[in-house]
């Protein structure tokens, strides 16, 4: 109790003197970057001055300035630099205890006097050559989303933000699928560091981990380059998070959010603990503290004293009750400020603090199919309690041509499912099943990272970078349960079944360490300010993976009147006796695995201009991956140690037709490596899916050789169009596959011989104020993939003798209509559509047909008011307005395996409705 005293003490405190910098701050400051027009690269110590002054300060090593000490008023302000022309800017508006963002881009002098040479603009119009340089920048073929995007999008996680990103898509509300390649060919980093797995059963990052508010910006690397790590054959996803601000601010938004399918109706939940509504499950669903381990339990005579009286310490926390669904609340605290000292040096801090709740109800339609024949047929309300707790704290210090920076992420995520499953298995025999499953997730994340001029005659530059990330997931008290229609409870004597009054737990933690170091080289090869860059990547991750399963059983001369108890009496320890009911273990040695990783990759590559049109980069990086895992398959031990080393190249071309258009060509080679779970011979029964999941030792790694021809348009300040064509040639692709001989419901991973994908896409964004002066606030955007995929199949299998690879989207549609009027207290209105074309979701064999993913139409709404000066906004967020029904389903064996999906004559295996969603919020901007 004293403890919480004094933090609550330590909080308000904190929250007094954040407020208080904040209130007697009474001067303004202008701020920005400084960029070349050419490159889009930043420049180092360019002089930004208020003209007609001498107050004014140099940019640092990211090429960003501050001049603060302002009064209120306008200011006209000029940079200058060395072999550049000066540029002036003039109507700045500076407010007082405000900061105005202004960024310059710098032209090349052609004139011998340099000093003479001034160019004026206007702030508004700076901003457009802003945009250009800033998306012409990258040597990559790349998209991505801005912050001030996200922030008019109603998606609250980044995994709802990346299906607005051109060629992007999201499976099962998380993992993100780059130009229709499923999760596992895609990666993900963190500025600039790997992030680890999250999942148990696939390789995939689960983005619905981060919060939107904490991202600065999000882009998708669609083409390698040497200094890019290069186990993708999709997309490498770059999340940045902020570190100097460019204005200070502390903002708090509150909120709430309904889902209508489940909103103030009957909700069932299983026992819950007093803490997981702060992301903190209940202890008692763990196995027991001094429980013995799994050789000592079994060695345990059966009818034994000490076998019930073990089994008696397990908390009886089985049953459910019914609730009424209520409203989650939303929490945003958002802090940042920046110090510039005398010397110019500078520290900056950005801190967040997210919270979200929400309850929320997904109803499914399931058939099991084995071959033709129909297996259990049932209907599943699942009862959702979700908490996301996110916290963001980096700081980053400045001075003369070096800046040090250190940043911190860490969120926790409870997913708590009921699940209620009414049908008749496939002797027609009725029956009603529970599920009570929980989920807690958290990854924290810490990286230093530094960025050095070595020399300002040289003008060689240094970075480095620092890394630690820790991944924890624990399912704990997994428990299933199933009665007859007669109410009589399906307890198996003898031996314990997990499907059975089960009780499944299991803890992954993986740790991963990581370090970089490069060097750019500025080089007069071809043309000035070319440039050379080398380096190196290494990272290390270990996993640790344990789970336990045991069940509950009939023992002895067992009390049949017993099998007639509810769910919440059945098991009380009363009924733990020889007559009764006692716990059984059925662990076996695929249920546990360790696992290690190391990868070193050094690179080396040039980027410059070889014409003052053409840009060219080509490098290559060697990597050498070696991967160690240890477990048990059927009482055989698994060993695998392995190590691959590849050599791979990678070429990027930028011809530059006019100062707004221009041509790329991308050639490279990439790998995919099998990931620690889909190499496990772990077995996980996915009670959603209604099917087991398990590795595959044997797996192989993938190559991939990539070609990509884009070209890029930008007509005006906010405007793009963008149309790029790609084709993917895969070694070994890996895939996901329904196993032979096991009734169909059992998936694994395989290595298909190989696979061809080609595709083109499309980005269009154009503001409507041609149609007329009454649509100048109107913006519509869509981006668009058409993609083809072959692979070489027995004709046993598909009657063609090709399909579609595994998880490959056909196409990927967005589109956006958003309006933003230009008052004071601006009105937005912003509506999006989302669909992704049919996928395979898992491979069949010559029993099986390939089980599809169907498309849904997705449409999204969101309306923004800004009052009080725009320091106040309430936002509506209106989700998945149309609710389609996600549909899992297989052709007829013999049919054409590519017709268009059938409701009437198609098996449909899953038909999932999630419901809209409806959220509220209002925030408030204290600076």
């Amino acid at each position: 109790m004293k403890s919480q005293l004094q933090f609550k003490k330590a909080l308000i405190t904190v929250l007094f003197v954040i407020i208080g910098s904040t209130v007697f701050a009474q001067t303004g400051k202008i701020s920005g970057k400084v960029s070349d027009k050419k490159t889009g690269e930043t420049l180092i110590g360019v002089t930004v001055k208020i003209a007609g002054t001498t107050k004014g300060s140099s940019t640092d090593v990211e090429g960003r300035y501050i001049i603060s000490g302002l009064a209120a008023g306008k200011y006209i302000v000029e940079a200058s630099y060395i072999g550049y022309t000066t540029k002036r800017i003039t109507d700045i508006e500076v407010k007082a205890t405000g900061s105005t963002s202004i960024d310059f881009v710098l032209d090349e002098s052609s004139s011998n006097n340099l000093n003479e040479v001034v160019i004026s603009a206007s702030a508004s119009k700076e901003s457009v050559n802003t945009l250009f340089a800033n998306q012409k920048a990258s040597i990559s073929i790349s998209s991505g989303i801005s912050a001030e995007l996200i922030r008019k999008s109603p998606d609250k996680n980044t995994s709802e933000v990346l299906k607005r990103v051109s060629g992007a898509s999201i499976q099962d509300n998380k993992f993100v699928i780059v130009r229709g390649l499923s999760d596992r060919y895609n990666s993900a980093m963190l500025n600039n560091s790997m992030l680890p797995n999250t999942e148990v059963d696939k390789r995939a990052f689960s983005f619905d981990i981060l919060p939107s508010n904490l991202i600065d910006a999000i882009v998708i690397n669609k083409t390698a380059s040497a200094d890019i790590p290069a186990d993708f054959s999709g997309g490498v996803v770059q999340i940045t998070t902020k570190d100097f601000p460019d204005n200070p601010f502390l903002n708090l938004s509150l909120g709430t959010s309904i889902n209508m399918q489940s909103a103030f109706k009957d909700f069932y939940v299983a026992p819950r603990g007093g803490l997981e509504a702060l992301g903190i499950y209940d202890k008692g669903r763990d196995i027991p503290k001094g429980f013995p381990s799994t050789d000592v339990f079994r060695a345990l005579e059966p009818n034994s004293a000490e076998r019930f009286d073990l089994s008696r310490q397990f908390k009886n926390n089985w049953g459910y009750n019914k609730v009424t669904a209520k409203l989650g609340p939303i929490f945003q605290l958002n802090y940042g400020t920046s110090k510039v000292y005398k010397d110019d040096s500078k520290f900056g801090t950005v801190l967040s603090l997210t919270y979200r709740y929400d309850e929320r109800l997904k109803t499914s339609d399931q058939k099991a199919y084995t071959g033709q024949a129909l297996g259990d047929q049932f209907h599943d309300n699942q009862y959702n309690f979700n908490t996301n707790i996110g916290a963001l704290a980096n700081f980053a210090y400045s001075w003369g041509t070096n800046k040090i920076t250190l940043k911190n992420i860490y969120n926790r995520v409870l997913e708590n499912q009921f699940t209620i499953r009414e049908g008749k298995d496939d002797a027609g025999g009725e029956f009603l099943r529970t599920g009570d499953y929980l989920l807690q997730r958290s990854l924290l994340s810490n990286q230093l990272t530094g960025e050095h001029l070595l020399t300002s005659d040289s003008k060689i530059k240094m970075d480095w970078n620092l890394n630690y990330a820790n991944t924890d997931r624990k399912e704990p008290g997994y428990k299933r349960m199933e009665y007859s229609k007669d109410g009589v409870a399906a307890i198996q004597p003898a031996s314990a079944d997990a499907r059975l009054a089960g009780n499944f737990n299991s803890k992954l933690n993986e740790n991963a360490y990581g370090g970089a170091l490069n060097f750019t080289i500025p080089v007069s090869w071809f043309q000035d300010k070319n440039k050379i860059k080398f380096g190196y990547f290494g990272q290390y991750r270990k996993r640790d993976f344990d789970a336990r399963i045991l069940g509950l059983i009939r023992n002895g001369d067992f009390d049949n009147a017993l099998l007639t108890l509810p769910q919440d009496q059945i098991f009380a320890p009363e009924n733990i006796r020889p007559n009764g009911f006692v716990y059984d273990e059925i662990t076996n040695g695929g249920d546990h695995y360790d696992a290690s990783a190391l990868l070193n990759a050094g690179y080396a590559m040039f980027d410059g201009y070889l014409t003052k049109k053409i840009r060219f980069s080509v490098g290559a990086r060697l990597e050498s991956y070696q991967l160690k895992l240890n477990s048990v398959d059927n009482g055989k031990p698994v060993k695998i140690d392995s190590t691959t080393t590849n050599l791979l190249p990678s070429a990027n071309l930028i011809y530059n037709l006019t100062d707004k258009a221009d041509i790329r060509v991308s050639a490279s080679q990439t790998v995919g490596r099998a990931e620690f779970r889909e190499l496990a011979p772990f077995p996980f029964y996915d009670f959603n899916k209604n099917m087991n999941i398990r590795g595959n030792a044997n797996l192989k790694q993938s190559k991939t050789t990539n070609l990509d021809l884009g070209y890029a348009y930008y007509p005006a300040s906010g405007e793009t169009f963008s149309v790029s064509t790609f084709y993917k040639y895969f070694e070994l692709p890996i895939e996901q596959t329904l196993q032979l001989g096991n009734s169909g419901r059992s998936l694994s991973y395989a290595n298909s011989e190989s696979a061809t994908v080609y595709g083109i896409e499309l980005e269009f964004r154009k503001s409507l104020k041609f149609i007329g002066e009454q649509f100048n606030n109107f913006t519509f955007n869509t981006n668009a993939s058409y993609i083809k995929s072959e692979v070489v199949v027995s004709k046993l299998v598909n009657v063609k003798g090709v399909r579609p690879m595994q998880g490959q989207s056909p196409y990927l549609i967005n589109a956006g209509l958003t309006y933003n009027s230009t008052a004071a207290n601006t009105l937005g209105v912003t509506l999006l559509y989302n669909r992704v074309g049919p996928r395979i979701w898992a491979i069949g064999n010559v029993e099986d047909p390939d089980i599809y993913e169907y498309s849904r139409n997705v449409l999204d709404l969101q309306v923004s008011k800004k009052f009080a000066k725009s320091r106040a906004e309430v936002k509506l967020n209106y989700s998945d307005i149309l609710n389609n029904k996600a549909y899992y389903y297989q052709k007829v064996k013999g049919s054409d395996p590519n017709a268009s999906f059938d409701k009437k004559t198609d098996n449909v295996n899953i038909a999932d409705r999630f419901g809209s969603s409806v959220s509220i919020g209002f925030s408030y901007k204290i600076k």
